[in-house]
């Protein structure tokens, strides 16, 4: 599976029971040069209503698009944002398809250690974290990250940073494996923006 960044829009609407996804001639090209024959990518399909995610492959030069993977098939509207994100389609891949070793793998299992999440304030820039105990190297995947929200991550340590531009409550999952093969360990982190 492709993880690699890719943003695009609907150039048209995009009907509940479509099995395409109507992008723009150079928007479909960007994807089909990103996706290797017989490969693909989870995508995103966001618009201020929904959330679906898609799988969309490529088969013998042709883009084959599964709707409603984890989520229900939508409607979408001409101007949906159509991008790569860490979904939970794709942390589910990565756990069943992580693998570093051979054999019985010697790593110590990833566990939870703890997550930092001060109150956030409108306008102003915040930083939270969660850290995992384990072997490294760690496989990580986030989930519920409002849009003002990014992530990135190194060894045991996932950084969530960010300026909130509106009040609100959210809460971020934050997913890590390695090649232990005993699951995945989750942490839930609540972000309380106000004014």
């Amino acid at each position: 599976m492709i993880l690699t960044p890719y943003n695009a829009s609907l150039n048209n609407i995009l009907e509940k029971d479509a099995n395409f996804l109507p992008l723009s001639r150079a928007d479909e090209t960007r994807l089909m040069e990103l996706i290797p024959e017989d490969d693909g990518i989870y995508l995103t399909l966001k618009d201020n209503l929904y959330t679906e995610y898609v799988y969309v492959e490529n088969q013998c030069g042709t883009l084959v698009v599964t709707r409603g993977v984890d989520s229900d098939a939508k409607r979408f509207p001409r101007g949906t944002c159509v991008f790569f994100e860490t979904s939970l389609p794709v942390i589910k891949w990565l756990i069943c398809n992580h693998q570093c070793c051979d054999g019985p793998c010697p790593c110590e299992a990833v566990t939870v250690a703890g997550v930092v999440s001060p109150p956030a304030l409108v306008g102003h820039s915040w930083d939270g974290s969660a850290i995992f105990k384990g072997d490294t190297p760690m496989v990580f995947g986030v989930t519920g990250m409002p849009s003002w929200m990014t992530a990135d991550w190194s060894a045991n340590h996932v950084h969530l940073t960010g300026t909130p531009t509106a009040p609100g409550l959210w809460t971020v999952s934050i997913a890590a494996t390695n090649c232990n093969g005993d699951g995945v360990a989750v942490q839930t982190l609540t972000v309380a923006v106000t004014t």
